[in-house]
């Protein structure tokens, strides 16, 4: 895919940071789009051109790619749920979207966000434009194994997680002897993980999938050392993750700081 100049749409997290990184040495132009209270404040000065927007404005998207002559643009970083059911004001153009779609599921009301500008020929692009180095390849990454057990959990909770993901619920569950301990919502994984770890004690597994038919363009699951080291301090056996539709932060200090804590981490 050749692309000179493209639209990103900054959450909070890392993966902006990486995907300016890896922009520059592709020489690729790109235009800011900040989300007040998720995005990075440091990622303005990285770029030299930049929009304060509002999810719930999509005329305002529309109207700035159409100035800076966007017809790519890519979604990265998150975006707390939490933030998306307070004081929701929405312009005319993105009450159409709300309008037609049949529920108001997260992935449904974006699918229908990205259906309406592609009308105005600006197409939302693959998360992994750029980034396919950072995500999940299959089997254990980590020289640390899971044991018998471990894995019957973690074939366990894939099943448990593929069925909430599938209801837009949440990406992540916590296993112990093939016992749903915690189920994530809206509070995220890293807490679902310590609310979990709570009930569980010692020896966990974590599993974290993809919905099912993941569309590629947006919420992608994401794992990161700060995620690697609330399993340490929890006494987990490892996390089992989604090959090929998994972002790993830091990717060779997440393995190597799993690998110091005998943490496993296994893409299924």
């Amino acid at each position: 895919m050749k692309i000179k100049r493209i639209g990103l749409i900054a959450g909070g997290g890392e993966l902006p940071f990486l995907f300016l990184k890896k922009a520059r040495e592709k020489n690729i132009d790109v235009v800011l789009f900040s989300i007040h209270g998720e995005t990075d404040n440091r990622l303005h000065k990285l770029v030299e051109k930049k929009y304060d927007i509002k999810l719930t404005a999509l005329s305002d998207i529309i109207k700035s790619c159409k100035k800076e002559k966007i017809k790519k643009i890519i979604l990265l970083g998150y975006v707390r749920h939490s933030n998306l059911i307070k004081n929701i004001k929405f312009d005319l153009r993105t009450l159409k979207v709300l309008l037609r779609v049949k529920d108001k599921r997260a992935s449904s009301i974006l699918k229908s966000a990205i259906k309406e500008l592609k009308t105005e020929g600006i197409d939302v692009i693959d998360s992994r434009f750029l980034l396919s180095d950072i995500i999940s390849g299959t089997g254990f990454l980590t020289k640390t194994k899971a044991i018998k057990k471990h894995l019957e959990d973690i074939f366990f909770g894939y099943k448990i997680a593929k069925k909430i993901a599938a209801a837009d619920i949440g990406q992540t569950v916590v296993i112990k002897n093939k016992v749903v301990i915690s189920v994530e919502a809206i509070e995220g994984t890293d807490e679902c993980i310590k609310r979990g770890a709570k009930l569980a004690g010692a020896g966990f597994v974590v599993v974290k999938v993809a919905r099912p038919n993941q569309d590629m363009r947006f919420d992608i699951p994401v794992i990161g050392i700060k995620t690697i080291k609330i399993l340490k301090k929890y006494n987990a056996a490892g996390i089992a993750i989604e090959a090929g539709k998994t972002f790993l932060l830091d990717k060779e200090k997440l393995l190597r700081i799993a690998n110091k804590n005998k943490i496993f981490i296994y893409g299924m």
